[in-house]
């Protein structure tokens, strides 16, 4: 292997402590009332070779998959990543090659490369609605494909991957013996639907999720894989190779957790929905960004006014008005920015008067000139 260090996750565990934090990608914290736990279920030790039976049933269930496709998983969904990445991978020529696309979460594209894989990207661009175009993804996909990463909703920008295009994405791979991993984590921030899993799009489609963005129990590090039986075993083998057994108290926790999602997942909407409002309502008024509007999630990644690029813009927000944003560069776009709206209201309103105060410090003359109408789009706003 050959780990190189991750400038993002550097980065935002460098920050120090800001009045208002744009950068925190899960919604409110969920309180552990919700959980309904007792002392009795702070248990030391749990039945169950692969994970604690009872918990694989649920996800299962949620997920109309049989328990044996489900994989927990203690480390979130980026430890997730990593054991479905590796068990998808095993047994690959030296020659394979993994396609990621553009832009993405640091992490997803430093997986592959660290494994000694050669890297295919393809992009998804902001004039496009961040969308899937298949020609441009079929073209990078050849002989030595063996697994493609993409992220649903998209991070950083929040754009969502219907289940029909996940679909024909899976059968591309298929006719090269590829898989198609995708990192559903964001997905269940959309508040009209509990969203179908991007599982149901193929037999060599494999999914990561968590109970942290949309669930706000970040630290609890409960993930999941979803995917083939053969790979889930393959992922249980390295399991045993890395971890062996897994944390019974978080195991108990993430079953009490599974047994009230859905009361959980509605407390998060509580703060989420009404800010997602208010960002549409920022957006519509506040022209100078260039963004994409998704139809939920929780991850916003607006294009800043040309001659202005993200480091610059982050910096003035931090020093003048501790307010915290994540530079573009970090996705591999430095004219943007990104950040997420899982906070109080009142903080996000002072958050995004900061952003407009920011505009208007740095670019007063641009500022000051008449923007392009807005385009109507589905779900965009320019």
């Amino acid at each position: 292997m050959r780990v190189r260090d991750l400038a993002f996750i550097h980065w935002i565990k460098s920050v120090g402590p800001v009045d208002i934090s744009l950068v925190r990608s899960a919604v409110a914290r969920c309180p552990v009332s919700l959980l309904g736990l007792t002392p009795a279920d702070l248990v030391t030790s749990l039945p169950g070779e692969f994970g604690y039976q009872p918990l694989l049933d649920a996800i299962a269930a949620r997920y109309e998959v049989t328990p044996r496709q489900v994989m927990t998983v203690s480390g979130g969904t980026t430890f997730a990543n990593w054991v479905a990445c590796v068990a998808a991978l095993d047994g690959a020529p030296r020659d394979a090659e993994v396609i990621v696309e553009r832009p993405t979460y640091e992490p997803l594209l430093r997986l592959p490369d660290a494994l000694g894989y050669r890297v295919r990207r393809f992009d998804r661009r902001l004039d496009e609605d961040y969308a899937i175009d298949l020609d441009r993804f079929a073209s990078v996909v050849n002989r030595r494909t063996r697994l493609a990463l993409v992220t649903n909703l998209h991070n950083p920008s929040g754009a969502r991957i219907d289940l029909r295009t996940l679909r024909a994405m899976a059968r591309i791979l298929a006719r090269v013996n590829a898989l198609l991993l995708v990192d559903d984590v964001y997905l269940e921030c959309l508040s009209a639907e509990r969203p179908v899993s991007s599982i149901k799009a193929g037999p060599n489609v494999v999914t990561t999720s968590s109970l942290t963005k949309a669930y706000g129990l970040d630290g609890l590090r409960a993930g999941w894989i979803l995917g083939p039986k053969d790979l889930i075993a393959r992922a249980n083998t390295l399991h045993n190779l890395v971890m062996n057994n897994r944390v019974a108290p978080g195991e108990q926790m993430m079953f009490a957790a599974f047994r009230r999602l859905d009361a959980i997942r509605a407390h998060g909407h509580t703060w989420l929905d009404p800010n997602l409002a208010r960002l549409r309502r920022y957006f519509a008024r506040e022209t100078r960004f260039t963004t994409l509007m998704p139809e939920g999630g929780n991850v916003f990644f607006p294009r800043l006014p040309r001659g202005l690029d993200g480091d610059r813009f982050a910096t003035h927000l931090l020093t003048r008005y501790s307010t915290l944003v994540v530079p573009g560069r970090f996705f591999e776009s430095p004219r943007h920015i990104r950040f997420s709206v899982g906070i109080r209201p009142s903080l996000l309103e002072r958050g995004l008067r900061n952003l407009s105060q920011t505009l208007d410090d740095l670019a007063p003359v641009r500022a000051a000139a008449r923007p392009r109408p807005a385009r109507a789009a589905l779900g965009k706003i320019l």
